[in-house]
């Protein structure tokens, strides 16, 4: 049976950014790193991104090592992107760990450090929710077998209301 490992967020109004604290470990680096406890980064969730972004500032922080032969090109939101890859453990909450996390080394707009992208977010299930004015957003690993159907919902909300 599956263990499953979740987090739920809300901010105080509707949002157009979806961030969370994260924990990072580099695990390819030029130099030996000892890393005792991750490091703490802002994530930003992108679920128009593909592949997951690590900032230039933050690999050159980490000391993150290309893999070799690794340049991938890639379309990005100014044209076409070269980045180099390399290996990270991505804390999403200290129990949530992606590990052996492929991370591209790309600079994108805002202050997040990482952009997360569909390469983790297809590794589970994804929800945001808007109520009572407050975005909220949700991520499970593994996805339930059950899958959210705000259609079924919504047809059983209006035929409640309607009788």
């Amino acid at each position: 049976m599956a263990e499953y490992r979740a987090f739920f967020t809300t901010y105080t109004g509707v949002t157009d950014e979806l961030t969370t604290p994260a924990g990072i470990v580099p695990l390819y680096t030029t130099v030996p790193v000892a890393c005792e406890a991750p490091l703490k980064i802002e994530a930003l969730w992108d679920t128009g991104a593909v592949l997951t972004f690590i900032k230039p500032a933050l690999w050159d922080r980490l000391k993150l090592r290309p893999l070799e032969l690794s340049r991938t090109r890639f379309a990005g939101v100014g044209g076409p992107v070269e980045a180099e890859v390399s290996f990270v453990n991505l804390f999403l909450t200290p129990e949530l760990m992606i590990e052996c996390c492929p991370v591209y080394a790309a600079d994108f707009p805002g202050d997040e450090d990482l952009l997360i992208g569909m390469n983790i977010i297809g590794m589970g299930d994804f929800a945001v929710c808007n109520a009572e004015g407050k975005t909220s957003f949700s991520f499970v690993m593994p996805p339930f077998p059950d899958r959210v159907n705000f259609a079924e919902k919504a047809e059983a909300a209006n035929r409640s209301s309607n009788k």
